[in-house]
């Protein structure tokens, strides 16, 4: 019955769970697998495989025995999935071995219980059971067919979903299980190296690294009475993705089992006879792994014996230079040592401690072991003082960061922190607890049982406290902030002010490092620290830096919402501006962050801000401020932050705290890899002159005693000088040190000389002279991060990375000193001393990085290896000899004799197999093999064409393509078979040496384009010098530099310039090109006539205008009207004799924007003739861009001067002056027009002397015209067109026959109209094709700065003055030509600049040897473009000058220009900016030469010499620096600069004679909108193209950085060919910024700055010359003079150094304290007093530590000053006194006190007026009534007693110094008071004192007069209220809590009766 009722049962529904019946033995094919690599095919994998037969028998009731035998064992390492498994014979031995003994195991109803085995059997082989049987661990339901549970397994308790299906017929069950190894109760993992970041929550919710899963199939066969598992198989996989999941890339690792039922018999199993131990569960448990480190694998037989020879390996293959396999070398040693026991490590010390190298290696190793062993060592060696106090820190700071905290490390650590560690500040006492901390830190983490480290912390920052020792406090709070505990709150809160009683007395350095102690806990226990942090910052009586770093640490906790809110709420209140600015912009800045685990805070701190933005958005530099940049990349998953925090003090400049920080995501984790902080107090004062900080401050005049009087006087805390610093690493400090004091004083002291010497100097320098050799290495294992995870298969699976270093220092270094140093030499002695320095050196560094996922055992690994080598090795061989005196430095270096790389990358990706068997067979196979490539990608496409010719030049071209291995052009890059090469030279031939790059890398990008794939592969970057062979040996590479007189004795070469031929051919050619032009531009019937505007091609440089403003055409076709022709010819003959001026602006200076350069460089696309920079004739004909037509003219113009006369083109000569100033006003042509006042000088040319007066140069400006817009194609300085055009219509219409007397030829009234006409035209025209462009081009420029137009002279432009025509071109020409809409939207970047004026008469004659003279600016006043009167030459040789004006304001200047003074221009003596400027090198003898050659065997002349040349007057500065080749060739580099009063020109230019290259920039002053402005405008024309190249791919970031940075874009069409930026001055801190580049418009509007402006009606440049030489020093002065401040006093009111005004006035006879010094020692005190009560006068009082002085008035309203009671300044005829330090001067009635040395800058008293001004670093430490001068309002009215007074009569009152009797005439008391009425305070009638005392008369006198002050009250309820007597006395008034604040009366003026006491 029964049997029916279960086969029934069973029939229905399936059985019981899979069981092994007893006395049967079941026998399984068993075959594992495990494979690493990245899952797309074609890539090579590693892995292994075993096959065996598995033999389980039931030996119990639920006890099973199990038996591997019949093993073999396959390795895979090769392309997957062509390859093949290879057996390993070894390897199966191997495995055979460690799996011999069988074990026995629990097992019922489906669940493996505990395992036994021998204890032979190892815990790696125990695993591999483990593997088998976790296929056999099954949870089958017997009701349900799909359900989830949490299931254990080899890998922990996973989340698990079972389905089964049955199959009754054939008595079979299908079970799949799945398990999702990501989500376990109790994970299996063994994680290590990442203690010190923490997890990124919401990057892993978005993307996981790392997930795991497995898929188990079982078939399962019952019978009646049993089910059997007949067949099972297993898949999981690992997947790991450094990157993005999705788009990122992955590596997998693959493991198979299979197990399949084959027998099964009867018989009992034979149970070995071994004692069997019980070894634990299915879980998995760590071996061997742990210690293995992947890569290496080797065998162990004799550690000591290995350890030794290995260091050996390691010391010699690193003495002389590092081969890139050191790292891996010092790697294996320290896996040799992991193996080691101690008794090993006291022998290897015993035997190698001695000798330096090997020493050095011990204890860079044994630390990184990282185990108990090795900490009991270096403990042992610190107890018998082995090790010096250097080495122990070294060995403590890596040991204990290393090491992973077990118990027997935190005990052998713990034990030396007690024992060994010095409490005191030291190095190691430092290094040793903040370690230790570290560790402690660690211990916290990973386990809830760190009471022990935690204990001793807490003692220790108890016992610190106790003693008040800052230094120990300091140190312990910061231990408390590494180990980042919550435990630890109520310790640190001890320290905080406002949480324990005495905290408040602390050093503000320990409040604020307990505040910053909370960072690490604010990790664990946000809202503690939030509460905490919000209190401190919500207190304002606690110091701003206190609060502002409290600020930090909240804002780090990542707090919502509410509490930012709350945030901003308090800093809308916030009285201190520090504070509130720091907030504010740490808000914002976080605000912008885009960080996935910063959103929501981002967010939040945006709507903040809303609260906040309008009030803060401008407070200044001077305040608080953090700064952060960061990014994170979504398809790297990976992010960077970097944050600056500036802390200020008072305002000062120099920021009293500056900490910056980095953070990364990387992996879903969160890192600080690195944070570095300095505080920096009163260093200003140490630099101050003459400051000694403890001098003698018992003088004559005992402060102490005065102050007493006040009331409760409190010196501020006192900032000793002192900078300190702190470096932390992944957020735990490591170290942190001061300098304080002495250390500061005694640097100072070997500088200036010492007061006692110094040892250590000399000893230093005594060294040197014997020459020192040292040698220094340091080998580093700086990260071991390692993730261990089981598979199914029994073996662990690792994803590690290594980064080892190993680094070296060695050379020597020998002096020569002469005259040798004596015994008392300071170091300022050196500067007279001649020293000569021979050094050789070399820091070589090889690092490694490895990167493994795979298999790693002690038996076998298997899996991806990516290494990464880097080695960098830098030679350093010189021999310096420095003769001081004689200005002559001398450095040789030997040559290039072999090739030495630099800097080597290598990077490889490989398969790996190793096992410990057969260590010779090991395989490791490239990733990506080139035949990965699969063909089709490499076979050419060949077209199927009708003709067979072309199809075999086609095949046979592509064919070439493939095999030259250019195939790689983009689209097929990354499918080529050879790798991507690159390699690039710079060849430095004259030196004997190249550099050389070369660029290596194959990666699988090709399969997918992922970040991960471009990593796989292989690439390597090798920068290497090498030898380039001459013709006669290097011998060595000599640089001399010499300066001062003896520069011209070093010259090796004489500098000339030749005057480059002009040939006549170009010439001719010139002149028919612009015959031809003129022909055209007829035909096409738009010209009326000819004539003018040939007068203008005369003048080259109209040449360049034209080509600078094509668009001109239209306008100038009618300009050309009324010209006379010119015959070309005749002109062109007399040029022959002009002189070549090297540094003129030939090459044009910068020319039109159009880009095309100047005439010279004639990059512009017309053909340009061949224009060299020197002949300004026809050469620079270049016809310039594509359409403008009168380059010819320059041609022309060299003869000018002497023709000019009857051409009407002034403009002429100027071309000739070498048509460089042309160039420079074309160049600004661009910009500006008024440069085109510039040309339009007539400058004629040196040679000929005929002043050229021309007569009205209409020629040029119409030539200008002449070049037709329409054709003109790009050249985008369309803006010159409508500007010029119109100009120079203008200028054509005047009748040119006028003479050149004329003064201003009436406008005839036809022309006028005409000329109307044109311009209206010309604006439409312009307007639709590129008067957009050109508005927008530069806004500003107005064009008529195309030169062409400069040269019609400010002649016509004084006559345009008189019609109505003018104002449509000149003035504002620039935009109202524009379209209309632009004209009314001024935005900033859309107004013009206009240059200044500089208000200075040229007349002045300069040594007439002056090639280029002062009146450079000269007519600025006519602006118009003639240099309207500009100086007449004194010497024909000399220049002209022209009135060249930079900016845009031609057009606009000429508007304002006089009536015409007649004269055209004479030769004038200066020339423009860089017209034809003579080589100074000519007139003066170079002021320095420096010379680099190589020296030859042969003697002959190889390298360069640079000379300079400079020459400087009040009115400029002239600057020529050219360098030559040694060799006699023509290459030269010329570079050259003129600084004037308000304007600089600077260029550079390169190539044959200069021609070649150039570059110019021109700085100017002047005004943006009628607000004081500078512009700086960079030109180029020509330029190499790598320079191209590289600005292209910099003006990429240009926009997104500028964005960053707060500027805004508007888009204009700018010349390709120039750079602007203009700053205007908004106010006297903002200013509005605009940069012009090609491309790109960008400007940024109310920039705050760091210093007021000098700007208002301040003296002009009349009065204060401020030239190039002064220029800077006056910025500097003025800087330092915005952080001097100054305090006034007069009668009836005061103005604080704060800028705060009161009107108070105390006449009465007692001392007022008007400054003082607060601090501890204060330097100086300044008080008032009447001198008696009838009269208005007083006298002045200013106490020093040195002097005391007294001014006081005399008799006849004179002053007179006493010092230390001595009369001075008392015969009339002295007017300055000077004694120690002090300066005392008298300027007419007012009295000048100074005392700079006590940071008194300036007193002045003239009897009514009393003005102090404090030193900048006086700021913050003073007080009286002036204030305490920290730039912060809201605390001015501060007592002596630090409290804020309630009004300002209190304020004045507290500051009053009483006298002990009243016979000195201050009758006053001071007394506290009752209040006299009873107010009701909680609700009872109260009495109350008052807290601070008030002025009473004193005992016996009565008061004449009272004041009402405001005063805070303290109340008692009445029945328990003290007497006022008992309350005078009593203590608790300090800190006595205001109840009320009333106002009562004071007394200020009493009267006495005789004897008064």
């Amino acid at each position: 019955m029964f049997c029916t009722v279960s086969i029934m049962f069973y029939g229905n529904r399936f059985f019981a769970e899979p069981d092994f019946s007893e006395n049967k033995v079941y026998t399984f094919n068993y075959e594992s697998m495990l494979l690493s690599g990245l899952p797309e095919k074609g890539l090579a994998r590693a892995g292994i495989r075993i096959k065996s037969k598995v033999e389980i028998s039931g030996i119990g009731p639920k006890l099973c025995l199990i038996r591997i035998h019949s093993i073999e064992a396959a390795e895979y390492n090769g392309v997957w999935p062509t390859s093949s498994f290879s057996r390993s014979l070894k390897l199966t031995q191997v495995l055979t071995g460690q799996l011999s003994n069988p074990i026995k195991f629990e097992y019922s109803n489906g669940h493996v219980g505990n395992l036994m085995a021998p204890d032979s059997v190892s815990d790696d082989g125990l695993n591999i059971y483990r593997g088998i049987l976790n296929v056999l661990e099954l949870s089958i339901k017997k009701m349900q067919h799909s359900y989830s549970l949490q299931e254990a397994g080899i890998g922990g308790i996973c989340n698990t979903t079972y389905a089964i299906q049955e199959n009754k017929r054939a008595n079979l069950v299908y079970v799949t299980k799945s398990k999702d190894l990501n989500s376990c109760e109790e994970k299996v993992q063994m994680v290590t190296g990442s203690a010190y970041t923490y997890p990124c929550q919401t990057c892993q919710q978005r993307n996981k690294n790392s997930r795991a899963t497995a898929t188990y199939n079982y078939k399962i066969k019952y019978t009646r009475n049993e089910a059997v598992v007949t067949q099972a198989d297993v898949e999981e996989i690992h997947q790991f993705a450094p990157f993005n999941e999705i788009t990122g890339g992955n590596a997998i690792v693959e493991a198979r089992q299979k197990l399949a039922l084959t027998d099964v018999e009867k018989h009992m199993a034979e149970v070995p006879p071994k004692e069997f131990q019980n070894r634990g569960s299915l879980q998995y448990q760590f071996g061997s792994e742990l210690l293995q480190l992947p890569v290496h694998l080797f065998r162990i037989k004799n550690v000591e014996s290995q350890i030794e020879e290995s260091l050996q390996d390691l010391v010699e293959t690193t003495s002389e230079q590092l081969p890139s396999d050191a790292p891996a070398k010092a790697l294996k040693l320290m896996h040799l040592f992991r193996a080691a026991n101690e008794e090993n490590y006291e022998s290897v010390w015993k035997q190698f401690s001695s000798r330096p190298a090997y020493r050095r290696y011990i204890l860079d190793i044994i630390p990184a072991v990282a185990s108990h062993r090795a900490l009991r060592f270096l403990r042992h060696k610190m107890e018998r003082q082995e090790l010096t106090n250097w080495e122990a820190s070294q060995t403590v700071l890596v040991a204990l960061h290393s090491s992973t905290p077990t118990r027997d490390v935190m005990e052998e650590a713990t034990l030396i922190t007690k024992k060994h560690c010095p409490r005191s500040s030291t190095v190691l006492g430092k290094v040793c607890h903040l370690s230790y901390a570290s560790l402690c830190h660690k211990q916290c983490s990973s386990s809830d049982s760190c009471s022990e480290c935690l204990q001793l912390l807490h003692g220790f920052a108890g016992e610190a406290l106790s003693k008040s020792n800052t230094e120990e406090i300091s140190l312990a709070l910061k231990a408390l902030g590494n180990v980042g505990h919550p435990a630890s709150i109520k310790h640190i809160k001890k320290f905080l002010p406002g949480y324990a009683a005495g905290a408040s007395d602390l050093p503000l350095k320990v409040h604020a490092t307990a505040v910053m102690a909370l960072r690490n806990i604010g990790m664990k226990d946000p809202k503690m620290v939030q509460a905490i942090t919000l209190e401190i910052f919500l207190n304002h009586k606690i110091h701003p830096r206190v609060r502002m770093l409290a600020a930090v640490v909240l804002l780090e906790t990542k707090p919502g919402l509410p509490i930012l809110m709350t945030l901003a709420d308090a800093v809308l209140k916030e009285p201190s501006m520090q504070v509130a600015s720091f907030t504010y912009s740490h808000l914002r800045a976080l605000g912008r962050s885009t960080a996935p685990d910063l959103q929501v805070m981002a967010s939040a701190c945006r709507m903040a801000i809303r609260v906040l933005s309008p009030k803060f958005d401008r407070s200044g530099y001077q305040f608080s401020k953090v700064f952060r940049f960061s990014m994170f990349k979504e398809f790297l998953m990976s992010g960077l932050a970097a944050k600056y925090l500036v802390l200020n003090n008072a305002g000062s400049l120099i920021p009293t705290v500056a900490m910056s920080q980095l953070r990364t995501h990387f992996l879903g984790r969160v890192a600080d890899p690195l944070e570095v902080g300095i505080t920096v107090e009163g260093l200003q004062e140490m630099f101050a002159k003459g400051y000694s900080p403890d001098r003698d401050w018992e003088t004559d005049y005992n402060f102490k005693e005065i102050l007493k009087t006040l009331s409760d006087w409190k010196a501020f805390s006192s900032d000793k000088p002192f900078a300190s610093g702190y470096l932390k690493m992944f957020g735990q400090e490591l170290f942190f040190g001061g300098l304080d004091k002495n250390a500061i004083q005694n640097a100072l002291q070997a500088w200036y000389g010492p007061d006692e010497k110094i040892p250590s100097i000399r000893r230093i320098t005594s060294s040197l002279q014997s020459g020192v050799g040292r040698q220094w290495t340091k080998a580093l294992l700086s990260s071991e991060i390692r993730r261990i995870v089981p598979t199914c298969t029994g073996f662990p699976t690792e994803t590690s990375f290594y980064y080892s270093s190993v680094t070296k220092v060695a050379g020597n270094v020998q002096a020569q000193i002469t005259p040798s140093p004596k015994s008392d030499f300071r170091l300022t002695e050196l500067l007279n001393a001649n020293i000569r320095l021979r050094s050789k050196m070399s820091l070589s560094m090889a690092k490694e990085m490895t990167f493994v996922m795979g298999i790693n055992t002690h038996l076998i690994q298997a899996g991806l290896e990516a290494h990464t080598k880097i080695n960098a090795h830098v030679p350093v061989n010189v021999v310096a000899t420095v003769l001081m005196k004689e200005k002559n430095i001398k450095i040789e270096i030997p040559p290039c004799k072999d090739e030495t790389n630099i800097i080597t990358v290598r990077s490889k990706t490989f398969a790996v197999t190793r096992n410990i068997g057969d260590l010779a067979a090991s395989k490791m196979t490239p990733v990506l093999l080139p035949e990965a490539v699969p063909d089709i990608m490499k076979i050419p496409f060949d077209a199927d064409s009708a003709s067979g010719e072309t199809d075999n030049i086609r095949g046979r071209q592509s064919a070439e393509d493939v095999s030259s291995g250019n195939s790689f052009s983009f689209g097929r890059s990354s499918s080529r078979k050879e790798p991507f090469v690159q390699s690039k030279c710079s060849n430095a031939s004259t030196f004997g040496v190249q550099v050389c790059s070369e660029r290596k890398s194959v990666h699988a990008a090709f399969i997918k384009n992922m970040p991960l794939y471009y990593l796989v592969g292989e690439h390597a970057l090798r920068i290497s010098l090498k030898p380039v062979y001459t013709e006669a040996p290097i011998e060595k590479i000599q640089v001399t530099i010499q300066a001062g007189d003896q520069a011209p004795t070093k010259m090796v070469r004489l500098v000339t310039f030749e005057d480059p031929e002009a040939q006549i051919s170009s010439r001719k050619e010139a002149i028919k090109r612009v015959k031809k032009i003129l022909d055209d531009t007829d035909d096409q019937g738009t010209r009326k006539s000819r004539s003018s505007s040939s007068s203008a091609s005369s003048s080259r440089r109209s040449a360049q205008s034209t080509r600078s403003s094509p668009y001109t055409s239209d306008s100038d076709n009618r300009a050309s009207q009324g010209g006379t022709h010119i015959n070309l010819k005749t002109r062109q003959s007399k040029a022959k004799g002009k002189k070549f001026y090297p540094f003129g602006d030939s090459s044009g200076s910068s020319s039109s924007s159009s880009g095309s350069s100047s005439s010279s460089s004639s990059s512009s696309k017309s053909s340009s003739s061949s224009s060299s920079s020197g002949s300004s004739s026809s050469k620079s004909s270049s016809s310039s861009s594509k359409g403008s037509s009168s380059s010819s003219s320059s041609s022309s113009s060299k003869s000018s001067s002497s023709s000019s006369k009857g051409s009407s083109s002034s403009s002429s000569s100027s071309s000739s002056s070498k048509s460089s100033s042309s160039s420079s006003s074309s160049s600004s042509s661009k910009s500006s027009s008024s440069s085109s006042k510039s040309s339009s000088s007539s400058s004629s040319s040196k040679g000929s002397s005929s002043s050229s007066k021309s007569k009205g140069s209409s020629g040029s400006s119409s030539s200008s015209s002449k070049s037709r817009s329409s054709s003109s194609k790009g050249s985008s300085s369309s803006a010159g067109s409508s500007n010029s055009s119109s100009s120079s219509s203008k200028a054509s219409t005047i009748k040119p026959k006028a003479t050149k007397q004329s003064k201003t030829t009436p406008f005839p009234q036809a022309s006028a109209a005409e000329g109307e006409r044109s311009i209206r035209e010309q604006k439409h025209k312009t307007q639709s094709s590129s008067s957009s462009s050109r508005s927008t081009s530069s806004g500003t420029s107005s064009s008529s700065e195309s030169t062409g137009a400069s040269h019609h002279h400010s002649k016509y432009d004084r006559q345009a003055e008189k019609k109505p025509v003018k104002s449509q071109f000149n003035g504002h020409s620039s935009y109202n030509v524009s379209t209309e809409w632009e004209y009314h939207l001024p935005k900033v970047y859309r107004l013009r600049f206009r240059s200044a004026r500089i208000h200075w008469h040229p007349d002045r004659t300069i040594s007439s040897s002056s090639s280029s003279s002062s009146s450079e600016l000269g007519s600025s006043h006519s602006n118009s473009s003639s240099s309207g009167r500009s100086s007449r030459s004194s010497h024909p040789g000399s220049t002209s000058s022209s009135s060249h004006r930079h900016g845009e304001n031609a057009g606009h200047s000429s508007r304002r220009s006089h009536p015409s003074r007649g004269v055209s221009i004479h030769h004038s003596r200066g020339s423009s900016l860089t017209r034809e400027r003579n080589f100074l090198g000519d007139v003066i003898p170079p002021g320095i030469t420096i010379v680099a050659q190589a020296v030859r065997s042969d003697n002959r002349n190889q390298g360069y010499q640079a000379t300079a040349y400079v020459r400087s007057d009040a009115a400029k500065v002239d600057v020529q620096l050219v360098v030559v080749q040694l060799a006699e060739t023509n290459w030269k580099a010329c570079a050259d600069a003129v600084i004037l009063p308000l304007k600089a020109q600077a260029r550079l230019r390169w190539g044959k004679e200069c021609r070649d290259y150039r570059i110019a920039a021109m700085a100017t002053t002047g005004q943006l909108a009628r607000k004081p402005a500078v512009q700086l405008k960079v030109q180029w024309g020509n330029l190499p193209s790598w320079i191209k190249k590289t600005s292209t791919a910099f003006m990429q970031y240009v926009p997104g950085a500028a964005l960053m940075l707060g500027f805004s874009e508007a888009h204009q069409r700018n010349p390709s060919h120039e750079f602007i930026v203009r700053v205007a001055a908004t106010s006297p801190r903002t200013i509005d910024t605009v940069i012009k580049a090609p491309g790109v418009t960008l400007y940024y509007q109310a920039l705050r700055i760091p210093f007021t402006l000098p700007l208002g009606p301040s003296p002009t440049y009349k009065t204060r010359d401020i030239t190039a030489w002064n220029l800077f020093p006056e910025i500097a002065s003025q800087i330092a003079q915005e952080d001097q401040s100054t305090c006034e006093v007069r009668e009836g009111d005061f103005k604080t150094f704060d800028h705060l005004s009161h009107t108070y006035s105390f006449n009465k006879s007692c001392n007022l304290i008007v400054v003082q010094d607060c601090t501890e020692h204060p330097k100086f005190i300044i008080t008032t007093r009447k001198v008696d009560p009838q009269s208005s006068s007083r006298e002045v009082h200013i106490n020093t530590t040195s002097a005391n002085i007294t001014i006081c008035p005399a008799a006849n309203s004179s002053l007179l000053v006493a010092c230390n009671e001595e009369p001075v300044l008392s015969h009339s005829g002295v007017s300055e006194y000077e004694k120690d330090n002090v300066k005392i001067y008298k300027n007419g009635k007012t009295v000048s006190v100074e005392v700079p040395t006590h940071g008194l800058k300036n007193v002045t008293f003239d009897g009514v007026i009393l003005k102090v001004t404090v030193a900048s670093w006086m700021r913050g430490k003073t007080c009286g009534v002036c204030g305490n001068n920290d730039r912060e309002k809201h605390n001015e009215l501060l007592m002596p007693n630090h409290k804020l007074a309630h009004s300002c009569s209190a304020f004045v009152h507290s500051w009053i110094l009483l006298e002990e009797t009243c016979s000195g005439g201050c009758k006053l008391q001071r007394s506290y008071v009752k209040l006299n009425r009873k107010p009701t305070i909680d609700g009872e009638e109260s009495t109350c004192y008052s807290v601070d005392p008030v002025l009473k008369c004193m005992k016996d006198c009565t008061p004449i007069e009272k004041t009402s002050v405001k005063v805070g009250f303290h109340c008692f309820p009445r029945d328990t209220a003290v007497s006022l007597l008992e309350w005078q006395r009593s203590s608790d008034k300090k800190s006595a809590s205001e109840d009320v604040v009333e106002s009562v009366d004071a007394d200020i003026d009493c009267t006495c009766t005789g004897d008064c006491s």
